[in-house]
């Protein structure tokens, strides 16, 4: 080997990189692991000024094993520690300012670093207060003028008072299990129309103004996540003027009407709307009671579902699929559906989901997360039928093999769907789930829907003997709605791989193979 490479590779040549280029390299550390190579050389002992991203944790002293003095310590070296990182860097221009920080009552320090990091321009502003005692955020964040993106998170003290705001650069906007000063919804609106050039909102464990009215309205928002606390309220109404959103995640207690759902542009849509536990009690009491599946009062999802309508990608949480039965006069045509996805529930009914797939005439994938469903309509558990359950046939004194739904939906018999997936393929919940339920509903699908080309069963087993029997099953199908159909079982434990035809078609056929790829 030529003895100058041997040279040149046995210096440190990160060591005489420009000390900007060196900060740069270090803000992909954590400001504590930065902060280490200050002891390599005289060189680098204040190439931490250079750092343009800052990452400051002090919530990894709570430990309980750690003893209370101990953990005192830690906090105590931590504050000096970002005094001095923060003296260090001066007024150098700041890119992101990350801050986790679990407080006691004394605030004006962490306001200060975070004021700080506002007087230097910081662009991402990542800030996660826990504390015992009312946290007010500074009210000067609220009035940045280049920050791009902004993360707020903590606990319930951790309060928001909107009074002034002027964020003409913010993009991205997180808001995390804090509190508006005021809960009504005008904070929120005035806090909303402040961020001029918005393009992604995500609300998680949020309070509302659930006796009120709530509206999110903004021109260029393109994404949007609402995730509310589980709170036994109905809003009044619930609106939506954002004409450019694309991605649409939604989780709260329906509300009684929705006046306006300006969602034009939508593409994919993750809808958990859900009923208070009273409307489900009374929805659920009146199918027990043989009365049928009825509107339940003081909600109505319809316009909100027509406002979604133009979805290319739609995902169903289970409880949603009880709203679309018991809080959904209409159910509107999904003419841009291809790929819908339902969660389901043992003990919620599949009774709005013919209707649900009839108006979607151009879907080409179902993906089912599970095969639950409950059967409160169509037999006892005892083993006894109801008058108008002519499908329904029992196995046992307590296990109902029916299907979700009385006869064949026709629109199962004109089904456009290509692919069908099945997500926790085998899962058992409670007494009312049973593997032969769940083949036997596999089967039925692939009788039935004309058009299927593919069935995938993500199967979770630790045995072979598993895929053996779920083999046996399906080779003993007499008949296949389409000869193109193939069922593959994917499973990560599986390290063989084998073909077998259906009975009825040479062209059929199943396979098992490992799981190589994402879902």
């Amino acid at each position: 080997m030529n003895s100058k490479k041997m040279d040149s590779g046995s210096k440190d040549l990160i060591s005489s990189l420009p000390d900007s280029l060196i900060g740069h390299i270090l803000s992909f550390l954590s400001t504590k692991d930065a902060a280490l190579t200050s002891v390599l050389s005289k060189r680098w002992r204040n190439l931490l000024a250079f750092v343009t991203n800052l990452d400051l944790d002090n919530t990894i002293y709570d430990v309980p094993k750690m003893g209370r003095k101990r953990r005192r310590h830690l906090r105590k070296s931590f504050k000096l520690f970002v005094e001095r990182v923060l003296s260090l860097q001066g007024n150098a221009p700041l890119n992101k300012f990350s801050l986790r920080c679990k407080i006691a009552c004394v605030t004006s320090r962490v306001n200060r670093w975070i004021l700080k990091a506002l007087e230097r321009g910081v662009v991402d502003l990542d800030i996660y207060i826990s504390s015992e005692h009312e946290y007010p955020l500074p009210p000067q964040v609220l009035m940045s003028k280049t920050l791009v993106r902004l993360k707020v998170a903590g606990t319930d003290e951790f309060i928001i008072d909107v009074k002034e705001v002027s964020l003409p650069k913010l993009k991205t906007l997180h808001m995390n299990n804090v509190s508006f000063a005021d809960e009504s919804g005008a904070a929120f609106a005035k806090l909303v129309s402040g961020c001029h050039a918005l393009e992604e909102l995500v609300i998680v464990k949020m309070y509302w103004d659930f006796r009120g009215s709530c509206s999110v309205s903004h021109p260029t928002l393109k994404r949007l996540t609402i995730c509310t606390e589980n709170i036994d309220e109905t809003s009044e109404s619930v609106s939506f003027d954002t004409p450019n959103l694309v991605y649409l995640e939604f989780t709260d207690v329906v509300a009684a009407k929705y006046p306006k759902v300006n969602l034009d542009s939508l593409v994919e849509a993750s809808i958990g709307i859900r009923m208070t536990s009273d409307q489900v009690f009374d929805g659920r009491d009146l199918v027990n009671r043989h009365y049928g599946y009825r509107l339940c009062k003081g909600i109505n999802a319809t316009d909100f579902l027509m406002g979604i309508s133009n979805v290319k990608i739609l995902y169903l949480s289970s409880q949603a699929l009880e709203v679309l039965t018991f809080g959904c006069k209409t159910i509107p045509v999904f003419n841009n559906l291809i790929h819908l996805t339902i969660e389901t529930d043992q003990d919620v009914d599949w009774e709005s989901l013919p209707n649900l797939l009839k108006n979607c005439p151009n879907l080409e994938t179902l993906v089912f997360e599970g095969l639950h469903y409950g059967d409160t309509n169509q037999c006892f558990d005892d083993g006894y039928r109801f008058k108008d359950t002519n499908e329904c046939f029992v196995t046992g004194a307590d296990r109902c093999a029916c299907k979700p739904w009385d006869g064949t939906p026709a629109w199962l018999l004109s089904s456009p769907v290509k692919k069908l997936k099945v997500l926790k393929f085998g899962e058992i919940t409670s007494y009312k789930d049973d593997m032969d339920k769940q083949t036997d509903l596999i089967n039925y699908f692939v009788e039935t829907m004309p058009n299927l080309e593919e069935v995938v069963l993500y199967y979770d087993t630790p045995f072979d003997s598993d895929l053996e029997i779920v083999s046996n099953g399906f080779q003993q199908l007499e008949k296949v709605a389409s000869t193109k159909c193939k069922i593959q079982v994917v499973s990560d434990n599986i390290s063989f791989s084998t073909t077998v035809h259906s009975s009825s078609s040479s062209t059929s056929g199943l396979v098992f193979f490992k799981n190589t790829f994402p879902v």
